[in-house]
């Protein structure tokens, strides 16, 4: 017989429930469509370059959309904004399948689909920001987010390998179908959640460039975020260069060649990494956010620096997991520390900040570093550009205000 929730329980409330569905589904498909991208590009091209561009695209809309996004969510009803862009997002990716079809599909066309997919779910992510601490409430974000990322760890653990060997029966593109369909489930099952995901708003209609500035200054003026932040960028700059080339990495020098189904390994290892790091998240929370991203973002500094040399795939594969466990631990513990401190009507433009340049900034310029180089000397050395980078920005770190922050939480209160 299955138990009942606890009332008090999150999982108790029905609309957190289709909330957390809905994001698992629409996880699960962009996983697929995450692994499916740069194999499909390099199938129909032959470049590092242009998978290192593929790479670029997940994170170059939050450079050029993210504060505009940010401010609008905060203006904006959250609901309609995240399913707006969940319908044109399953509209866009069912392209690639068509022209496909059609013996019309580019890498271009590959290329540009996420581009717009991506740009759409920034103003998505805006309003979802703004929308789970609502949602929840403060005092549960950290159970929430740990909800959210422990599951979909688990598709991607599962997933990756099951693309990789899809690759060698059925066209990557065909997968995009799988995406689009995820899609629209997310959208639905957001309509359908009977709260408001849009808290109290004074009402006051100041100019769109105040609302960006604001959320500037308040995130700059917080020594603590911004720190982490700055750290945040240098790890997704590294990050973004070695993720971009995992694929060509893995063809030209670990042999690992489509169809392999240790080319969904590599991506399966990373996630399984990140689900012992969300685990562990529990045993963290008796330290400081501060001293947990100094501490997580220095191991991913170590790793990047030895992960282009081994021509083992075995050794590769462990240094992606630990990779991917450090990895998440350092996302978690930064977003669910910006939305702890953010006030609700600033959540979107503080968020929204952060990601664009953690993501946005760092991460596309790393894997366009990245392409350029491997172009030029091979994707280890692809990889390995970014390494320089990360340890400039772990060693400031260090050096920061962030050090003299206590390293439990307790000490910090006090």
């Amino acid at each position: 017989m299955l138990r009942r929730p606890d009332p008090d329980s999150l999982w108790a409330d029905r609309d957190w429930r289709r909330y957390w569905i809905s994001r698992i589904v629409s996880y699960a498909g962009g996983t697929i469509t995450y692994v499916a991208a740069p194999i499909l590009v390099y199938s129909l091209s032959g470049s590092p370059l242009l998978t290192g561009v593929t790479a670029a695209t997940e994170g170059l809309p939050y450079l050029l959309f993210g504060l505009l996004a940010g401010a609008l969510a905060d203006r904006m009803d959250r609901r309609r904004v995240m399913v707006g862009a969940d319908l044109v997002n399953a509209a866009v990716l069912a392209t690639v399948p068509v022209a496909a079809a059609m013996g019309r599909l580019t890498a271009a066309h590959v290329i540009l689909a996420g581009l717009v997919t991506m740009t759409v779910f920034v103003f998505w992510d805006a309003a979802n920001f703004g929308a789970v601490p609502t949602l929840v409430g403060k005092q549960r974000i950290r159970e929430a987010t740990n909800a959210v990322w422990g599951t979909t760890q688990v598709f991607d653990i599962v997933l990756p390998g099951l693309v990789g060997v899809l690759v060698a029966w059925i066209a990557p593109s065909s997968l995009y179908w799988v995406n689009a369909f995820t899609f629209l489930a997310s959208a639905f099952l957001v309509r359908s959640i009977v709260r408001s995901l849009t808290g109290e708003r004074d009402g006051e209609h100041r100019p769109l460039r105040d609302d960006v500035l604001t959320g500037l200054r308040w995130l700059w003026a917080h020594t603590t975020l911004r720190a982490m932040t700055f750290i945040g960028t240098t790890v997704s700059f590294s990050m973004g260069a070695v993720m971009g080339q995992l694929v060509p990495f893995a063809d030209q020098v670990l042999g690992i060649r489509q169809g392999d189904v240790r080319l969904g390994g590599v991506f399966a290892v990373f996630s399984l990494g990140g689900l012992v790091g969300t685990l562990a998240g529990r045993w963290l929370r008796p330290f400081s956010p501060a001293r947990v991203s100094l501490v997580s973002t220095s191991v991913m500094a170590i790793l990047i620096v030895l992960m282009p040399w081994p021509r083992d795939y075995r050794v590769t594969f462990v240094l992606v997991f630990l990779f991917g466990a450090a990895n998440l631990v350092s996302v978690v513990n930064n977003i669910t520390f910006r939305q702890e401190e953010t006030p609700e009507d600033m959540q979107s433009r503080v968020n929204t900040t952060g990601r664009m340049l953690s993501w946005g900034l760092g991460a596309p310029a790393g894997a366009l570093l990245g392409g350029i180089v491997a172009g030029a000397f091979g994707p280890a050395w692809g990889m390995a550009s970014g390494s320089i980078v990360v340890v400039i920005g772990v060693t400031l770190g260090w050096m920061s205000d962030l050090r003299r922050i206590p390293a439990r939480r307790a000490a910090v209160a006090a």
